[in-house]
């Protein structure tokens, strides 16, 4: 569909839904304890109301780009209502996404997904299964980490014509042979709210780090 982007046609959020948060950030990994599955539900029961700084954090937590302040001038241009400023609502949270997606105000890490023509929930959770998948493999805990995996988006020029791309993520080289040898892996964290990952495709292999202004390229 000429001129359409791939946002407009399927008219859905490219941060996380309510639902999706909780499903990819509050919700244990495949395989936990009842226990950690309990507390989770009760995490989720305790949410709301929220303060103004706790709704500033989940709001980043789904992919928008949300700051203290920026609450602030959205209550006294009453595009949200809460009861007190300390008192956020699940519906006011929702009225501060919709706004948040509405203008494009996005974490690096979702405005990358838009880039890459899928939303936050089509990266986070295939990167989940592929971790869950790897823990399984070798008898022990790989952090659903992007450092950990080599991205793969497909078509490899993905989001054209309104066409979504798929996600998925394999092992990085290094990273496997050192599970294989049983060696224990360690790798740097960037700064949270930046966005590290690998992507391949028949061009070439790109390192691309939103928000730390680096960007390795490797043709293969």
């Amino acid at each position: 569909m000429p001129g359409v982007t791939f946002k407009e046609l399927i008219m859905v959020p490219t941060g996380l839904t309510f639902d999706e948060y909780v499903n990819l950030k509050v919700k244990p990994r495949a395989g936990a304890d009842r226990a950690f599955h309990e507390a989770a539900d009760m995490e989720r029961e305790r949410l709301f109301p929220m303060t103004l700084v706790a709704a500033s954090s989940h709001l980043r937590s789904r992919g928008y780009d949300s700051r203290p302040e920026m609450l602030d001038l959205l209550i006294r241009n009453e595009v949200v209502t809460p009861a007190a400023p300390d008192a956020w609502s699940q519906p006011d949270v929702e009225a501060a996404a919709e706004h948040f997606e509405q203008c494009e105000i996005l974490t690096p890490y979702a405005a990358m997904c838009l880039t890459l023509g899928c939303r936050c929930a089509d990266f986070l959770r295939p990167l989940r299964e592929a971790a869950d998948r790897e823990s399984a493999r070798y008898g022990r805990r790989v952090p659903d980490d992007d450092q950990y995996f080599v991205m793969h988006r497909q078509p490899p020029r993905g989001g054209e014509g309104g066409h979504d791309a798929i996600i998925s993520f394999t092992l990085c080289d290094d990273i496997r042979e050192r599970l294989e040898r049983g060696e224990e892996v360690r790798i740097i964290s960037f700064p949270r709210g930046s966005a590290c990952s690998t992507l391949e495709t028949s061009q070439g292999r790109i390192r691309d780090i939103i928000g730390v202004n680096l960007c390795f390229i490797n043709i293969l």
